[in-house]
């Protein structure tokens, strides 16, 4: 027994070593940089997958190793616009990675995003486009104001009970996450939440589950033998998993399932009925969406929850981060908050006129590059969304890369490219705005070159379906917030800012920092409103 231990010790030590030899001098990456443990392990981005630093600790190795460098033995991430439109473009020989597969529940909780099959992404992504046209982006904008005008009306109701007129303080990330939650599920289900009402409420902590969901998820996805645990899954691994998964995930999957129930009771309801539809939400569209090629209803009953998950956590959490960066930069910038106010409020003779239309979406130039430049600096997603590389191999940034290995473009790091942006680190949306002011002389060339590089909604087959209804949220919300109250940090707080124990890459207080979970994680910033006397 003794000598069959040791020739297993003997055994695993030489597998490890002849694994290390191949992945430091024979692997198809072998020649590029990277960190030591990097080109020999997962274990570094593993670390700081847990500790949700993962973003900073990329943008810390592209400043030692330029644009690209070998985050794991088999996974290369890049700094480079070039890069990114490669990856990224329609006519990329990559796929999904394994990534995406380890997001799903089971094998029957697939959808749009928690996929890395083609075909079947290609698919549901059609059917999702039914819930996103112009026609419903638009149609969802009174229903945008309802909430946005309640939640200013219960701001001036606090500012009211202050002797200063200033309303008591706000935490801006649970503000919005209240207010998109209630926003999204009025447009998902036509159901009413008040969660951004005052008082306590049970359903205050739904849109906090989103978080944990991510961060329980995430280190997964990074962690050693990954690709035996993606194999495992659908083979016998998800009902064990089923043990581990924290009970505020449980409590999310159960109220999702409990919400599409309950619509699809109505909608069996209605028809029965034959009663005239009076209101047409996204999940009328998935609920009545056919398959093209059987004539059947698209959706059963479990992809249905598992779309409207998707369209809960990424629709709430990537318009949620967006407000409060937006916040936290324009109290920080008062130059910034003070000409934004202006071109509200010259734009607009009552925040009532604030709708989807031309003058919101495309004459408030100013307001949009304000949302560009809080989606540069804290994106949504901040790391890198893993592509594989398709047999026959692909050419990123000039460079072959074969068939079988991981290539990304971190976001976070993306937004502060020094070459591409110059001041990276500065919050100055007007790099966005073409002008012939001398202080702020920029051609329509420069503003074309830098948003080359800025693809927070990201660009080809895997760009957010959403991204539209979250832009006409996103302005919406900052517009009519503006027009009414003036708004301040609260006065001795720095939530959400950086700070020299954060280390390098946080350190500056002027920075809003985010963790890193796949999508972004955030508190703050402490802001207070009053009713604006102007």
């Amino acid at each position: 027994m003794g000598a069959l231990i040791v020739l297993a010790i003997v055994s695993f030590f030489g597998y490890l070593l002849a694994i290390t030899i191949h992945n430091l001098y024979f692997h198809p990456l072998a020649h590029l940089p990277g960190p030591f443990l990097c080109r020999v392990s997962v274990l570094p981005s593993f670390y700081h997958a847990v500790k949700q630093d993962r973003h900073v600790w990329l943008w810390r190795q592209f400043q030692l190793y330029g644009r690209k460098f070998r985050a794991a033995p088999n996974l290369v991430v890049f700094n480079s616009p070039d890069a990114y439109n490669s990856i990224h473009s329609h006519k990329a020989n990559v796929k999904r990675s394994k990534f995406y597969d380890v997001w799903s529940r089971n094998a029957d909780d697939v959808n749009a995003l928690m996929t890395s099959d083609v075909e079947i992404h290609a698919r549901k992504r059609r059917l999702l486009n039914l819930a996103f046209t112009d026609h419903s982006v638009k149609a969802a904008g009174p229903f945008i104001a309802k909430h946005i005008d309640r939640c200013n009306e219960i701001l001036a109701d606090s500012a009211k009970q202050n002797d200063d007129g200033w309303s008591s303080p706000r935490d801006i990330t649970m503000w919005s996450k209240h207010l998109v939650f209630d926003i999204l599920m009025d447009l998902c289900f036509g159901a009413t939440m008040n969660t951004k009402e005052p008082g306590d409420s049970p359903l205050k902590k739904v849109p906090l589950a989103i978080d944990d969901f991510v961060s329980h998820n995430y280190p997964i996805t990074k962690i050693p033998f990954f690709d035996l645990l993606a194999w495992l899954k659908p083979r016998g691994l998800d009902p064990l998993l089923e043990f581990v998964i924290p009970r505020t995930i449980k409590d999310h999957y159960a109220f999702v399932e409990d919400m599409v129930t309950k619509r699809l009771e109505e909608q069996r309801k209605r028809e029965t009925e034959k009663t005239p539809i009076e209101r047409e939400d996204m999940l009328h569209f998935l609920c009545t969406a056919k398959d093209p090629d059987t004539g059947k209803p698209a959706f059963g009953f479990t992809e249905l929850l598992s779309e409207a998950n998707l369209l809960i956590m990424a629709g709430s959490d990537s318009t949620s981060i967006t407000i409060s960066a937006l916040f936290f930069y324009l109290t920080h910038n008062r130059r910034v908050y003070l000409k934004l106010v202006k071109e509200i409020k010259e734009t607009f003779a009552s925040p009532e006129d604030i709708v989807h239309g031309p003058k919101l979406m495309t004459d408030c130039k100013y307001l949009r590059a304000c949302i560009d430049e809080a989606l540069r600096l804290a994106p949504p997603v901040p790391s890198e969304l893993p592509r594989e590389v398709l047999p026959g191999g692909t050419t990123i940034a000039g460079e072959h890369y074969p068939g079988g290995v991981i290539v990304g473009t971190p976001h976070w790091a993306m937004g502060r490219n020094e070459e591409q942006y110059g001041d990276a680190y500065t919050f100055r949306p007007e790099r966005f705005i073409v002008s012939d002011e001398l202080d702020s002389l920029n051609t329509e060339e420069d503003v074309r070159m830098l948003k080359r590089g800025l693809h927070t909604f990201l660009k080809g087959p895997g760009d957010c379906v959403g991204q539209k209804l979250a832009m006409l949220q996103m302005c919406i919300v900052v517009a009519r917030t503006l027009w009414r109250m003036d708004v301040r940090l609260a006065p001795g707080t720095d939530v959400g800012a950086g700070n020299e124990g954060l280390g390098w890459g946080q350190r500056d207080p002027r920075q809003y920092v985010v963790g890193d979970a796949y999508i972004a994680l955030h508190k703050g910033p402490v802001v207070q409103f009053r009713v604006r006397q102007d």
